[in-house]
């Protein structure tokens, strides 16, 4: 243990940290009684959410290098900083890892029925009722809550999508023979008989159709 801090293990080679804090933050949420399943619940509960951030993190391969857990929640820490597209995705990773504790939960809850002990409705307060209210507290825009840098991801995504379904632009079709003769024929020019407007008209259409395309 370090300043607080206890080492629990490691994740793609980035430690996993818990800070003596977490024990203030359990006695919180079970109201100062002793339940030391609804503890365990709360912080694992914390770590997934935390491990969530981490999944994106090297999805995004911005160098992984600390996950830690702490009375009022935790972090997930990265060397490089990614664009704002990617710090918004990893900003939802949380939440996602929590929303999949939830439906695991409350499936659970569906297939073996309600809690039969004390112990299983601390656990499922926590991941139940207690996750709901933490996603809901999170989403907050507001720093240094996931919701500041997370909701900006909705109004990138839409605009993608309205990008992607707009026409492409076509591009001018190629002029013929026929376009430059009108064309020429639109120039203003100075009084000549019929040959040397016919030589003239030759030429310029020689010079116009020979003369290199800009790529």
């Amino acid at each position: 243990m370090s300043r607080g801090w206890l080492t629990l293990g490691s994740f793609k080679g980035a430690p996993i940290r818990l800070h003596w804090s977490i024990v203030v933050g359990a006695l919180l949420w079970s109201r100062f009684t002793f339940r030391p399943v609804m503890w365990l619940a709360f912080v694992a509960l914390i770590l997934v959410h935390e491990l969530g951030h981490a999944l994106l993190v090297l999805r995004y391969r911005l160098g992984l290098s600390e996950i830690a857990v702490h009375g009022a929640g935790g972090y997930c820490m990265h060397q490089r900083a990614g664009s704002r597209f990617e710090e918004s995705a990893i900003a939802w990773g949380g939440v996602l890892a929590q929303l999949l504790v939830l439906l695991a939960a409350g499936v659970a809850l569906l297939v073996l029925g309600p809690p039969a002990t004390s112990a299983a409705a601390d656990a499922s307060y926590v991941l139940i009722d207690a996750n709901l209210w933490l996603i809901a507290i999170n989403l907050i825009p507001i720093g240094p809550l996931d919701g500041a840098k997370a909701w900006p991801l909705v109004g990138m995504l839409f605009s993608r999508f309205r990008k992607r379904g707009e026409p492409p632009a076509s591009e001018p079709a190629p002029r013929t023979v026929h376009d430059e003769l009108r064309a020429l024929e639109q120039l203003e020019t100075r009084p000549e008989t019929p040959s040397q407007r016919t030589e003239r008209l030759v030429r310029e259409l020689i010079a116009r159709t020979t003369q290199p395309k800009d790529r």
